[in-house]
């Protein structure tokens, strides 16, 4: 470790002794994961981070956490309660072990982002009296497992940070009528039914506004058992379920994956006999890349092989 990069190391280390006295347990381990996730992205290794921090325990573990996690994302042969309400072909990708697209550390800084702003959210609750307990209590519904959020004054909540047009779904209830792609729903339901809660609670925060909202849930809306049921029964098929959306058509004859598509991590996979076998072609456009399935007539951006 060159000597300029311990000493940058040594302050991050001092300027947390400072900090840490400020956050309660259960709020410094979704900190620390911040301060680890910058740390990797300016260059700095697994074993650099363990040596000058060697006598915070917490920050060890973390540390450790952070750097596997690319294993910690293998759910081969199984399913968990929080993946539950997604799509049968991205589960069924899961299960059986196929290869996920690497998070990069922008995309690590923002899952870190998502998960301080919770925890944040959980320490504004405690600070305006309610009491939080159980929180990451383990639950099981017909032997898949989850954990939950947290009991606020004994109700069971979930706490979600989402983007602007996600927050737009908590807000006005929309998720509870079927706008729901991550399957929030059937999270919160299968914790619900663990518990007998037939009420629960989505207690969202707008990432970029820093609005918040609390939206009730009926658990009733949706049936976790039979869910679970019928993914344990399709899970182990050797082809997976048909493809989870269609194909956008655009005017000029070109053809490509929707906005769900984009972000799946198996959508190179699942979209590999396209383009006549090529697989999807990427191209760079200043909204965003597009993903297409047919190039009738060349986009006039540039293509990303990707």
């Amino acid at each position: 470790m060159a000597k300029n990069d311990s000493k940058s190391l040594e302050l991050v280390y001092k300027v947390w002794q400072d900090l840490r006295e400020h956050f309660e347990t259960n709020d410094r381990s979704e900190s620390i994961e911040t301060v680890v996730s910058v740390l990797s992205d300016s260059g700095h290794s697994s074993q650099d981070i363990h040596d000058v921090f060697q006598n915070d325990p917490e920050f060890d573990r973390i540390v450790s956490l952070f750097f596997e996690e690319d294993v910690n994302r293998d759910n081969k042969g199984k399913l968990r309660l929080s993946a539950v309400g997604k799509e049968d072909r991205k589960l069924w990708y899961d299960y059986h072990g196929y290869d996920k697209e690497p998070l990069g550390t922008d995309t690590r800084i923002k899952f870190c982002f998502g998960n301080l702003l919770e925890a944040f959210v959980l320490l504004l609750v405690k600070e305006a009296g309610h009491k939080v307990t159980e929180c990451q209590k383990e639950v099981t519904v017909g032997e898949v497992k989850g954990h939950i959020d947290c009991l606020i004054d004994g109700e069971l909540v979930d706490v979600k940070s989402a983007s602007p047009y996600g927050f737009k779904k908590f807000k006005d209830g929309s998720i509870l009528k079927g706008d729901d792609p991550f399957g929030y729903m059937y999270q919160l339901s299968s914790y619900g039914k663990a518990l007998k809660k037939k009420i629960g609670y989505f207690l969202s925060i707008d990432k970029s506004g820093g609005g918040l909202n609390l939206l009730e849930v009926p658990l009733d809306r949706v049936d976790p058992v039979q869910r679970i049921g019928y993914l344990k029964e399709i899970m182990p098929h050797e082809l997976p379920p048909s493809r989870c959306y269609e194909e956008v058509r655009e005017s000029s004859g070109n053809r490509k994956i929707g906005f769900n598509c984009k972000y799946c991590d198996f959508k190179a996979e699942c979209w590999k006999d396209s383009n006549n076998g090529q697989g999807l072609r990427k191209y760079n456009y200043a909204r965003g890349p597009e993903y297409f399935t047919h190039v009738q007539r060349e986009p006039r951006v540039e293509e990303d092989f990707f």
